[in-house]
């Protein structure tokens, strides 16, 4: 960061860098060693210590003692991490790091936190999340890491590796979990060589059930359950001396009912739902977890997913190593969804009708090795990615006389819809009218050349230089239709009489969601090029200490917004459709090492320049996307280890992350729109830490107990993307407890666990209530819904290795 621009923190940079300095002399006497950790965060395995940029790392018994089963389970320990789910777990899942996420349900806008799993990128968040079955470890990278994965990782990723087959000796395992909500999960898999030492395999499984935590009060149905499963199997094989190969075929279904969300605040538009026969529970107590909703419409997502990947790594001597990632991917969501969130069936969309779908071809090609001082990596990738979108909004039997209170109160006549239409009351809208059908795809061609060199100046200076050349063609072709017949009727009507009316009348005639002015045809392409890398320089100091300064540009593409909603009623172009791509300058200085001996201490100072940031924002009816111009996230991170006592392990991290829109982003002062400038992002804390402690005892009798606590904490942020003050969360921490027992050899263990153990009561996301009152603030007249976090749940694992 310029030291002209930003002085205070590049004094701060300044100092953190020369903090090692500082330390000589103070060790003290050696204590238990902390677990060295290898990751491929550079695509090379190095000791995370030795990695000059922020990283998270967490190993396969950190992350079966925290209980992670799946990337939602990781914001426990990770405190820069951030992930939430809103409308759908199929689609509107977004993972934040230091304050930046996509926000949304619209996969159409791509993922600021990129997902890669054994080095197969997912196309979105939402893909990603599935059960992660065995894994080896789960390495979170922050800051921009497209030089070296590609362009949606803007914000930083996730990279994910499963644990591979075992060529020594034949092993098999099985986990049993049974909890509270009826919550039960078993995961089982086999494991070993079989063909000497050339071939290995392995078999993964688990199954999941669990009841919802939402109750519908008229009948019973539970909302936001678990349901699905896992099979994965594993091939690897040493076919010569030096050529490996690694074959991974994965198959997964989640058939559940999420996702539901009840009244946070309630407006006057509860009543009149109420006259048409439905319930608003008023005054709201979101936190009694209970809603009505029309259960013939309900929440119900199916998620078919499979996919295989083939590694192959060549030793070709003279230091030479090429690596080929060759991946295809399917995944299948079909939703359904009560739009409305009352029983008074409103607005609605039925499965068959709505839903997703992923083909995804990847291939990467690296070529790594060393020349003299220089270490350096060469890499190709492709990708070609079919994405097709369906939806069908429908006006449920309520949405007339629903529409025609709306304008009644606001001072129109009764049954106004049919005074415009000249159709009958009751018939203006019927069950099944709106969108017949709005059928997206987008086929996306996408290829890059990258390398990434370590030079080694002497044996403690070392600079790195990346660079990437990204060029992705992108092809959307969309089918809309209608037989909506009230708007154009209504358009079509020149009454004096009703004219001061027929603005409402046109807003709730062509709702966007269902308007026929933009029916019709419609195809276009755009092009990305951009050019993103990363320079960076570290310094191994003679006491341990690695300090490291680098800087970072990543790049996240244009597309297009794939929802009606984007549309201009009128003169619709395919062009509306359109936004630029999102680009982020970033700086970053850190440094790495023992304090005193004892504890495992990483710090980072970063400042993030975003541009054309691409705001995914919903507006209670349709999500639009818009490049509102330039966000900023600045601040710290400071993470630590220590085992003072052999027993004993503590774990930590607290991030300020002061991430804002910057004073120029898009406002024209319109009722509306929101005025974003200066406002800190939506589920963006100032402040996160994540703490935990493990104390393992011998208990007699060749037993040893453990006993381990964690929390997270979040400070206030606003949970709604046009951070409406109704939708703030103020600050709260979760805490979770796990205690077990088992022999010294690790055959078996029983655990008895619980999440949020003092039942924190939390908001992730709020909305507007569809159609439910308008304005912001102190004067909104809006009914509010929530997406509400988990409530505390407990249970009890058994864990037997043959």
């Amino acid at each position: 960061m310029p030291a002209a621009t930003h002085p205070a923190a590049h004094l701060s940079a300044t100092l953190l860098l020369c903090l090692p300095l500082a330390l000589p002399g103070l060790a003290l006497a050696a204590e238990p060693a902390i677990e060295e950790i290898i990751v491929t965060a550079q695509k090379r395995a190095q000791s995370i210590e030795d990695v000059p940029i922020a990283i998270s790392a967490f190993t396969a018994e950190t992350l079966q003692i925290a209980g992670v089963e799946d990337i939602r389970d990781l914001t426990i320990l990770s405190p820069s991490l951030i992930l939430t789910s809103t409308q759908s777990e199929t689609a509107g899942t977004t993972a934040r790091i230091r304050g930046v996420g996509t926000t949304g349900d619209n996969l159409g806008l791509e993922s600021s936190v990129a997902v890669f799993v054994d080095g197969v990128y997912r196309n979105r968040n939402n893909v990603a999340l599935t059960d992660l079955g065995q894994v080896e470890r789960i390495e979170v990278l922050r800051g921009p890491q497209g030089t070296l994965f590609g362009k949606n990782a803007v914000a930083g990723l996730l990279s994910i590796t499963t644990q591979g087959p075992d060529t020594e000796e034949l092993r098999a395992y099985t986990d049993l979990s049974a909890g509270d909500y009826d919550y039960w999960r078993m995961s089982a898999g086999i494991t070993g060589p079989v063909a000497g030492d050339k071939l290995a395999l392995r078999l993964d499984g688990s199954i999941t059930q669990r009841d919802g935590f939402i109750d519908e009060v008229s009948t019973g149905t539970e909302y936001n359950d678990r349901d699905g499963y896992l099979l994965r199997g594993q091939l690897s094989s040493q076919l010569t001396d030096n050529l490996d190969l690694r074959v991974i075929a994965d198959i997964s279904n989640r058939d559940e009912s999420c996702c539901a969300a009840v009244a946070y605040k309630t407006g006057p538009t509860s009543a009149l739902i109420g006259l048409l026969g439905g319930t608003v529970i008023n005054p709201a107590r979101p936190y009694d977890r209970k809603m009505y909703a029309n259960t013939d419409r309900g929440y119900d997502q199916e998620t078919d997913e499979w996919g295989v990947s083939a590694e192959l790594n060549w030793d070709m001597g003279d230091s030479m190593t090429l690596t080929s990632i060759t991946a295809y991917r399917d995944w299948d969501a079909d939703r359904s969804q009560d739009i409305d969130f009352t029983d008074a069936d409103i607005l609605y969309r039925d499965p068959g009708t709505y839903g997703n779908q992923f083909e995804t071809l990847t291939q990467e090609l690296r070529l790594a090795g060393t020349s003299g001082p220089l270490d350096w990596l060469v890499g190709l990738y492709y990708m070609d990615e079919q994405l097709d979108v369906n939806d069908a909004v429908r006006t449920g039997p309520a949405y007339e006389a629903f529409a025609n209170g709306l304008l009644q109160a606001g001072g129109a006549p009764a049954n106004s819809l049919s005074l415009f239409t000249g159709l009958a009351p009751g018939t203006v809208f019927t069950d099944g009218d709106g969108a017949v059908s709005d059928a997206f795809r987008q086929d996306t061609d996408g290829w890059a050349i990258f390398t990434h060199n370590i030079w080694n100046l002497d044996e403690t200076s070392r600079i790195t230089l990346g660079l990437r050349y990204t060029s992705e063609d992108k092809d959307v072709n969309a089918a809309i239709a209608s037989d909506n017949v009230a708007c154009p009727l209504i358009l079509a009507n020149n009454n004096p009489l009703l004219a001061p009316i027929k603005p409402s009348a046109l807003s709730l005639g062509c709702l966007p969601l269902i308007s026929p002015l933009v029916d019709g045809s419609y195809s276009g392409s755009r092009e990305d090029d951009e050019v993103t890398g990363t320079l960076g320089y570290a310094h191994d100091f003679s006491f341990g200490w690695l300090g490291y300064a680098s800087y970072g540009r990543g790049f996240k593409a244009g597309g297009f917004n794939l929802d009606r909603g984007g549309l201009t009623a009128g003169a619709p172009a395919t062009s509306q459709l359109e936004f630029d791509p999102e680009t982020v300058d970033a700086w970053e200085i850190g440094t790495k090492g023992m304090l005193l001996d004892a504890v495992q201490l990483n710090i980072a100072l970063f400042w993030s320049e975003f541009d054309d940031f691409q705001l995914n924002s919903f507006n209670g009816l349709n999500f639009v996307v818009d490049n509102i111009g330039g966000v900023t996230s600045k601040g710290v991170e400071i993470e630590a280890q220590a085992r003072p006592l052999e027993q004993l392990t503590l774990a930590g991290g607290v991030v300020y992350a002061d991430t804002r829109y910057d004073d120029d982003v898009l406002y024209d002062g319109t009722a509306g729109n929101p005025d974003l400038r200066d406002k800190r992002l939506t589920n963006a804390p100032l402040w996160s830490t994540t703490g935990s402690a493990t104390w393992e005892q011998a208990v007699g009798n060749d037993l040893m107990g453990f006993l381990h606590l964690d929390f997270r904490f979040n400070s206030d942020m606003n949970t709604g993307s046009n951070l409406d003050p109704n939708k703030e969360q103020r600050s709260y921490m979760v805490w979770n407890g796990r205690i077990g027992f088992g022999p010294d050899d690790k055959r078996w263990q029983l655990e008895l666990w619980g999440r949020n153990l003092f039942d924190r009561e939390y908001l992730q996301v709020a909305i507007d209530g569809p159609l439910q009152g308008s304005g912001s603030g102190a004067t909104s007249t809006r009914t509010y819904l929530g997406f509400l976090g988990d409530p505390r749940t407990w249970g009890a694992t058994f864990r037997y290795n043959f």
